[in-house]
């Protein structure tokens, strides 16, 4: 038996890219290029052999890395890369490879296993999901499918018809082994049928063990299906059946795998202090999650450490995890956790959209527990039922804004709120909408009863360090402990262009020159009179046939637009396009998208171009279109009946449209290159969990020039470094800075000056691309009024007010690292400032003050 050195030094060796002539990366290349087996004319050449060595190399990763899993020594991060690289391996073998294969199915099934076992249930189960209608698939071989499906009725259906099979009963099997006069029978392949029905009995009885363990959290049924599994794999092994041993062998790790990551083991059996009720709850939270069409009883290698701290109520977390790596499953269980206790739920979410998407899940996953969900969202200040909501509703999904009014109207409406859940916690930064939540933020953890309530800030994009460092001790109030950070990700990117060339459109899969392609994914179309010019012609149009290309080839697509009315500019040329011929709707129906229509037309009108790409099957989505409207295109991306959506940077704040490729026509907004920042947002929606087993980021390029390629790459290599600054700090800076250029700052009475004399702001020392003085002016006057509680307080108290409302806030903590006087500075500009715009805001009494801020910081003409 070889030592966990050798298997770990074996792995180790076998997993570097350049093994064996690079022998993955050839086989990766061939699947993405071809098509039911074929490749197209002008590909490289592949070696004959491929395909066995593929095999063989799959085969001897997942044997190692079986061997150090189940002695459960050595590092687990090496046999993890071993069956990753055993799954790539498996996956190179059947992706668009040709149906006739005989071992397809075989390999499919290993290859889905291997995923499982590195952490990637949903690679797992889209490898599968992807299979033909006939697969060829043994018995005990689909038994294993429906468990990587998390498929348990039919798993255990189909265990029922093969154990109630007279057949297969102990009786069925010594009759088929004897011949006419009763003798067993010799034939070596009737004696193969017979093991083969034996050891498939094995499996089917062990799962249907395992199956009723996940459904009552009983290890005991656990470990009645490993002793099973166990005594079949000594048979399989003495008599030799080879596909069978390696069947059962992968079943029993999968299933000891999915019983250590399953939800029983994370939450816990004792709930929290004086939650009486905890026992019933989490059984039925439990059995809700297994009786969906694919049961959730499994948590992801993201979601173990911050799902196993969200049981605690006392501590505060900052969770960052990649977009799709299941942020939401560990607000469920906090949520959860506060529920069982008796006090009532609030999740902030700073866009509109994303609160009726939050309020959609929430309501499936607690609804049926008894619990109500409502959202607060849409025109800013109070509407009828808002406070009735936010006062008596057990769970309530809240833009800043909305909250913000309502808090101010009445403190007291969330005492009884024992959770705060602040979603897409990385909008911290100097626009408006950033600059509003972190001073909701600032002004929930300044109440009195802060203590008395638990935050969880969750986020796809947060940075390391120093930032991070600042953003937890923010969150936790300086308590001890530490955010939960993964790289992690269900499903793997590539980043790849999408350049024309005269004739057609060359596809890469990666940012190396000398990585796989597809020489002319998109082939140019004569012109259809009265056109005179061929298509595509320009960049949009090969944006658009790029994501009829694909959305041809079953992918799901999504159009980024950088600016919204970019978006309404591809709705327009779709509807075009459309008409002239050039593209065909990609609905074979349109009866599905009717409702979705006639709403269209009643808020916006029939000739609408978001109305007409509905009939087409395309998806128009920004922040300005009617909500009716939007929360139909929505329902209807959710239930996937549109495949192709171009949307607007709303996407880069959390909302969920995700997609398998996500088309980059330009990387500018006005001019301005994205940030590193919201294009990691951006592009961590291309892969869909449990659908796609990559997400493609492809950049167009109709005038493929070297500067773009260059922009592309140090875009996509931006977005890996994270940034998080307090947006307070930011516009304070930046107004000092302009208020020193225009060399106010240089008398010795400034700030008296500043908070004094309105004329004094009145500066003009804007450069091009500056944002104009005036509206960083008006930022940092609706700070103001978010900062201070008290908008009714005398001037003389401002101050005091200013400097208690930042104790303690990001701003301050940020501030610190700073040199010594900035801090000082800019607190001079806080209350200079204040100053003036309290005394101008003065009316015949203090409640209409209050009342006239109070609309201004709560959205009234900025910021929607």
């Amino acid at each position: 038996m070889e030592t966990i050195e050798e298997l770990q030094e074996f792995i180790g060796a076998v997993s570097q890219p350049n093994i064996r002539g690079r022998l993955l990366a050839r086989g990766e290349a061939r699947a993405i290029i071809r098509r039911e087996g074929q490749l197209p004319d002008g590909a490289p050449a592949f070696a004959a052999s491929l395909d066995t060595d593929l095999s063989e190399y799959g085969f001897s990763l997942l044997r190692a890395s079986l061997a150090l899993w189940e002695r459960r020594e050595g590092d687990a991060a090496i046999w993890r890369e071993g069956f990753l690289a055993a799954g790539n391996a498996f996956e190179a073998l059947v992706r668009n490879g040709s149906p006739a294969t005989p071992q397809r199915g075989f390999w499919r099934v290993m290859g889905a296993a291997s995923y499982h076992l590195a952490g990637y249930a949903a690679m797992a189960f889209s490898l599968m999901a992807q299979a033909e209608e006939d697969p060829n698939l043994a018995p005990a071989e689909r038994a294993i499918v429906r468990l990587l499906l998390s498929d348990l009725g039919a798993l255990r259906s189909e265990a029922e018809a093969w154990l109630r099979n007279p057949e297969h009963s102990d009786n069925g099997v010594q009759a088929g082994m004897a011949d006419e006069r009763g003798d067993l029978a010799d034939d070596r392949g009737d004696v193969d049928d017979v093991f083969s029905i034996i050891l498939t009995t094995a499996v089917y009885r062990a799962f249907s063990f395992f199956e009723f363990a996940l459904l009552t959290g009983d290890a005991a049924l656990h470990e009645e299906a490993m002793s099973i599994l166990n005594r079949g794999l000594r048979v399989a092994n003495a008599v030799g059946a080879v596909s069978l041993w390696w069947i059962i062998r992968v079943a029993r790790n999968l299933i000891d795998d999915l019983w250590s990551n399953s939800l029983h083991r994370v939450l816990p059996d004792i709930g929290p202090d004086g939650a009486d009720g905890y026992a019933a709850l989490r059984e039925m939270f439990l059995a809700s999650l297994y009786a969906r069409k694919t049961a959730e009883v499994e948590l992801w290698p993201s979601q173990i450490g911050a799902s196993r701290r969200a049981t605690d109520l006392t501590d505060d977390l900052v969770v960052a995890l990649p977009t799709s790596a299941g942020k939401t499953r560990v607000a469920e269980i906090c949520t959860l956790m506060s529920l069982s206790a008796g006090r009532r739920v609030l999740l902030v979410t700073p866009l509109r959209a994303l609160s009726a998407q939050t309020e959609r899940s929430f309501r499936k996953t607690f609804g049926p527990l008894g619990f109500s969900v409502s959202s607060l969202y849409g025109a800013s200040g109070a509407m009828p039922g808002d406070q009735d909501a936010l006062r008596s509703r057990d769970i309530v999904i809240a833009t800043p804004e909305k909250l913000d009014f309502a808090l101010r109207s009445d403190p007291q409406l969330i005492d009884d709120v024992g959770l705060i859940v602040l979603d897409e916690g990385h909008l911290i930064g100097p626009s408006e909408r950033e600059l509003r939540y972190e001073i909701l933020v600032q002004r929930l953890l300044r109440r009195e009863d802060a203590g008395e309530r638990r935050i969880v800030c969750l986020s796809a994009i947060l940075p390391d360090g120093e930032q991070l460092d600042d953003l937890t001790a923010w969150m936790r109030s300086d308590a001890e402990g530490e955010a939960v950070k993964s790289v992690w990700r269900p499903t793997r990117q590539r980043f790849g262009t999408l350049a024309w060339g005269g004739q057609g459109a060359r596809l890469t899969f990666d940012l190396d020159d000398d990585g796989p392609f597809i020489q002319n994914f998109v082939e140019q179309q004569p012109p259809i009179r009265p056109r005179r010019t061929p298509f595509p012609r320009d960049n949009p149009e090969l944006t658009i046939a790029a994501a009829w290309k694909f959305a041809g080839e079953g992918k799901r697509t999504l159009v980024f637009c950088t600016q919204r009315d970019h978006v309404e500019s591809y709705a327009e040329r779709i509807v075009d396009l459309a008409r002239r011929g050039f593209v065909r709707p990609l609905l074979q129906d349109g009866a599905a998208t009717e409702r979705a229509r006639s709403v269209g037309a009643e808020w916006l009108g029939p000739e609408h171009p978001a109305v007409q790409c509905l009939a087409l099957g395309v998806a128009i989505h920004h922040a300005r279109l009617p909500n009716p409207f939007l929360r139909e295109v929505e329902r209807l991306l959710n239930e996937g009946v549109l495949t192709v959506t171009v949307a607007s940077p709303t996407l880069a704040q959390g909302l969920n449209l995700n997609a398998a490729v996500l088309l980059v026509p330009t990387l500018y907004r006005a001019g301005t290159p994205l940030t590193g920042e919201e294009f990691a947002n951006v592009a961590g929606r291309a892969g869909r969990a449990f659908v796609d087993l990559e997400g493609l980021v492809i950049h167009v390029m109709f005038e493929p020039l070297r500067w773009r390629r260059q922009a592309w790459r140090d875009l996509v290599n931006a977005s890996r470094a994270r940034m998080l600054e307090s947006g307070l700090m930011q516009i304070a800076s930046e107004i000092l800075n302009r208020l020193a250029r225009s060399g106010t700052l240089n008398r010795e009475d400034a700030f008296e000056y500043l908070a004094n004399n309105r004329d004094a702001w009145n500066i003009h020392v804007d450069e091009e691309g500056d944002e104009p003085f005036e509206l960083l002016l008006e930022k940092l006057d609706n700070a103001i009024f978010g900062l201070v509680e008290a908008l009714d307080a005398d001037d003389a108290d401002l101050p005091r007010l200013i400097d208690e409302a930042l104790n303690g806030s990001l701003w301050a903590r940020q501030l610190a690292r700073r040199e010594d006087d900035l801090r000082e500075r800019q607190l001079e500009l806080f209350r200079a400032r204040s100053g003036l715009i309290w005394s101008q805001s003065r009316t015949r009494n203090s409640t209409r003050r209050a009342n006239t801020l109070r609309g201004a910081w709560s959205g009234r003409g900025y910021g929607r």
